[in-house]
C-alpha cells in the first residue's frame, strides 16, 4: 500500500502573515451563520439579562471546548483523509455504534432546531408588523411560512451560493449588532472580569418574583444550556467536515473520500520531513477556518449579552415565552433610531440566515453520518438526500410548532430548544470529543499526533461535556 502524501500547499499558507491565509475563511463561516440563531440572539442575551455580566465566562468556555473539539476534529481528517465517523466504524464492540448514537442524537435534534429558529424569526415579525403586540398563533403562523419558504429556497441552493450568502450574513450581523452593544456603553470592567472569574452566580429576588419559572431550576442547570445551545453542536458539526472535502484542502484535491483505517490497522504516512511540512502548512488553513469561525460567534454572544445586561438586567426583564427579541427594541429606541433599524437587521440577518442554510448543513451531516455504512460512495446521492431531509424535517419542525399550543414543553422557542442543546450541543459533543481522540493516538503515527497539551485539551473538553450534557438532561427533564 503506498503512503499517503500531501500535495504542496499554496502560497498563501507557506508565506509569513497570517492574513495571507485569511482566504482559506469558508466552511467554518457556514457553521457560525447556522450555529449563531437561538443562541447567540435569545440565550446569550437571556443570560445576561438573568445574571448579568457574570457568566460570560461560560460562554468563553463553552466556545473554547467546542473550537478544540472542531479543530482537533479536522486536525484528524486532514491528515488522514477520513471522517472521524469512518474511524470509529473500527472502535471495539458492535459495529458502527458510536457513528449510530450520534446519528440518532442529530436525527432528534434537527426538527427541534428548525420549530425554535423559525418561531424566533417568527416572533419578531409578528410583534413588528403588529405594532408592539404578538401572539402565539401569529408567531406560529409566521414561523410555519417561513419554514416552507426556507424549504423552497434550499430545494435547489448550491454551495458556492450558500457561502457567499452566509458571509454576508456574518459580516452585516457583526457590524450591526457590535455597533448597538457598543452603543449601550458597557462596563468594561465588569465585562472582562465576567469573561475570565468563573462563578455560579445565584438568582436575584425579582428573578422569583417576577419569573418563577426560571427560578424553580437551580443557576448551573441554566448554565449548562447556555453552553449547550453557544456554538452550535452535532447538527452542524457533523457536515463541517463534508464542506472540508468540497474545498479539496490537501488530500482532498485528489480523492474525496478516504477510508484511513481498518481493523488490521491503517494506511500508512509518509514521514518524511516534507511530508510533515506540508501537512502542518495546511493545517493552517484549519486554523484560519476554526479561528475566523469561532471569533465571530464569540463576538456575536458577548454583544448580545451586553444588550441583555445593560438593556434587560437593570430593567427587571428577561426574554421569555414570545417575548425573546422584542424588549431590547424599546431601549434602543430611546438611545436612537438609527440603533433600531441595525438591531432589527442584525436580528433578521442572524436568525434568518441561520434558518435558510439549515437544510444544506443538516443534510451534509446526515450524509457523513451515514458514509461509512455505505457500500458505494454512490449509494445515497446528495440531492436525493437533501430533499428527503426538507420533507421530513419541515413536516415534524412544523408539527413541533403547532403541538405547543397543547403541549408545555414546545410552548416557546426556550423550552423547545433545550433538548437540542443538552443532546446534541453537550452530551453528544463530550463523546465526540473522546472519539477523535482515540481515532488520533490509534490511527496516525506519533509524529502526526495531537502534541500533549491539545490532547488534553480535547479530553478535558469531552469529560466536561459529557458529564455536563448528562446530568443537565438529568435535572432538567428527569428529576
Amino acid at each position: 500500500m503506498p503512503s499517503i502524501k500531501y500535495p504542496k500547499p499554496p502560497s498563501q499558507l507557506t508565506d509569513k502573515g497570517w492574513w495571507k491565509s485569511i482566504g482559506f475563511l469558508g466552511p467554518g463561516i457556514i457553521i457560525a451563520s447556522v450555529s449563531i440563531g437561538t443562541g447567540e440572539t435569545i440565550f446569550a442575551s437571556r443570560g445576561g439579562a438573568i445574571f448579568g455580566y457574570a457568566i460570560l465566562w461560560c460562554f468563553t468556555i463553552g466556545l473554547i471546548m467546542k473550537a478544540i473539539q472542531i479543530y482537533s476534529s479536522s486536525r484528524y481528517m486532514m491528515l488522514s483523509g477520513e471522517h472521524p465517523m469512518q474511524s470509529w466504524m473500527q472502535l471495539p464492540g458492535p459495529r458502527g455504534w458510536l457513528p449510530i448514537i450520534l446519528l440518532l442524537m442529530t436525527a432528534v435534534c434537527l426538527p427541534f432546531l428548525l420549530a425554535a429558529l423559525s418561531i424566533s424569526v417568527g416572533s419578531i415579525i409578528s410583534w413588528m408588523l403588529g405594532q408592539g403586540e404578538s401572539s402565539g398563533y401569529a408567531s406560529r403562523t409566521w414561523a410555519t411560512a417561513l419554514v416552507l419558504v426556507a424549504a423552497v429556497v434550499s430545494w435547489n441552493q448550491s454551495y458556492k451560493r450558500l457561502e457567499t450568502t452566509q458571509m454576508i450574513v456574518v459580516a452585516v450581523l457583526l457590524v450591526s449588532i457590535v455597533i448597538a452593544a457598543i452603543a449601550c456603553q458597557p462596563d468594561p470592567v465588569a465585562l472582562i472580569k465576567g469573561m475570565v472569574v468563573p462563578v455560579i452566580p445565584s438568582y436575584q429576588e425579582w428573578i422569583h418574583t417576577s419569573y418563577p419559572n426560571i427560578a424553580k431550576k437551580a443557576p448551573w442547570i441554566e448554565l449548562v444550556t447556555y453552553i449547550g445551545i453557544i456554538g452550535g453542536g452535532l447538527p452542524a458539526y457533523i457536515g463541517y467536515f463534508g464542506f472540508l472535502r468540497d474545498k479539496k484542502w490537501g488530500l482532498f484535491a485528489k480523492q474525496a473520500v478516504y477510508e484511513h483505517s481498518t481493523k488490521e490497522g491503517f494506511s500508512p504516512i509518509d514521514e518524511s520531513k516534507e511530508n510533515q511540512r506540508n501537512g502542518r502548512d495546511w493545517l493552517r488553513a484549519i486554523k484560519i477556518d476554526v479561528g475566523g469561525s469561532f471569533l465571530a460567534i464569540f463576538l456575536f454572544s458577548a454583544a448580545f449579552m451586553v444588550l441583555g445586561a445593560v438593556i434587560l438586567h437593570e430593567a427587571h426583564l428577561v426574554p421569555n415565552q414570545f417575548d425573546l427579541l422584542t424588549h431590547q427594541e424599546k431601549f434602543l429606541t430611546a438611545l436612537s433610531p438609527y440603533l433600531l433599524i441595525l438591531y432589527r437587521i442584525g436580528i433578521i440577518a442572524a436568525i434568518g440566515g441561520t434558518l435558510f442554510a439549515t437544510f444544506d448543513v443538516w443534510t451534509k451531516t446526515i450524509h457523513e453520518g451515514i458514509l461509512p455504512f455505505q457500500k458505494t460512495t454512490n449509494s445515497i446521492t446528495f440531492v436525493r438526500l437533501k430533499k428527503w431531509i426538507i420533507l421530513s424535517t419541515s413536516i415534524i419542525g412544523i408539527s413541533i410548532i403547532w403541538l405547543g399550543l397543547i403541549v408545555d414543553t414546545l410552548s416557546n422557542p426556550i423550552t423547545i430548544v433545550a433538548v437540542p442543546a443538552l443532546l446534541g450541543g453537550t452530551t453528544g459533543c463530550g463523546a465526540w470529543c473522546l472519539g477523535v481522540a482515540w481515532a488520533d493516538r490509534r490511527n496516525l503515527p506519533m509524529t502526526f499526533q495531537m502534541h500533549g497539551s491539545l490532547f488534553a485539551a480535547l479530553i478535558t473538553s469531552g469529560v466536561v461535556l459529557l458529564f455536563a450534557g448528562l446530568l443537565g438532561f438529568y435535572f432538567k427533564f428527569i428529576a
